[in-house]
């Protein structure tokens, strides 16, 4: 059986999976899938599970407390995200994570979150414009990316909220959840690069310049990826290095 390196303890997977310390609550199924997808996902981004490698189903259920129903379910999410490959009577393997793969992936972020800014600034309101200005100023003043994640979370699903649709919405928050947070949540760059991108989109909304918002959150992500690319490429996680 393969072993796999504990992101938790396997009483806090239990506890999470199953409910309270009795364990007579379960959660859903389908939590139970996106929690096992979450795992793999970070098991594949941190370089535990290697290109061409044979996802482990029988050990992750065993250290997650779950049936194998579960862990196909997930499997079956990751395989329309391309991060995984079934080969019939063989198994689950993972496929190559390559640079352009990240580099597409914010991308498509990007452009969805412009159209989202690009009607936000025909939208604001001077409190909506007020929130994102405090917003900015907060992140301009902390210098760790913990708390830093944060307020950039709100900044932009301040934005994504104002001006876009229950489509946009149901996108971004689909790609969101296809890379683990710690991939994004700690790129390379610097605050102040991410601040100067936020200065930019800021500004656009500001004078109600939709198509300057759209450009400068494409811009502003694709800076992301870049660095998000660096940050996999120096851990072996990217193929084509």
């Amino acid at each position: 059986m393969t072993n796999i390196p504990q992101l938790e303890s396997p009483a806090a997977s239990s506890q999470q999976l199953h409910g309270g310390r009795g364990g007579e609550v379960k959660a859903p199924r389908r939590t139970m899938s996106h929690h096992v997808a979450d795992r793999i996902r970070a098991l594949i981004f941190d370089g535990t599970l290697r290109s061409g490698q044979r996802v482990p189903q029988d050990a992750l259920a065993e250290e997650l407390g779950v049936s194998r129903l579960p862990v196909r379910e997930a499997l079956i999410t990751l395989e329309t995200e391309g991060l995984v490959s079934s080969e019939p009577h063989r198994g689950t393997f993972v496929v190559p994570i390559l640079q352009e793969d990240i580099e597409d992936h914010y991308r498509m972020y990007g452009m969805i979150q412009g159209l989202a800014a690009n009607r936000a600034a025909r939208r604001l309101n001077e409190v909506t414009l007020a929130r994102l200005r405090a917003l900015h100023e907060q992140m301009c003043g902390t210098e760790t990316w913990g708390p830093y994640h944060d307020l950039d979370w709100e900044f932009h699903a301040l934005v994504t909220q104002t001006g876009g649709s229950r489509r946009l919405t149901s996108v971004l928050r689909q790609l969101g959840h296809n890379l683990p947070r710690a991939v994004y949540e700690n790129p390379s760059g610097s605050i102040e690069d991410s601040n100067a991108g936020h200065a930019l989109i800021l500004a656009a909304l500001e004078r109600g310049d939709g198509a300057g918002a759209d450009r400068a959150c494409v811009d502003h992500t694709v800076a992301e990826g870049r660095h998000v690319v660096d940050k996999l490429r120096r851990a072996n996680v990217l193929e084509d290095v």
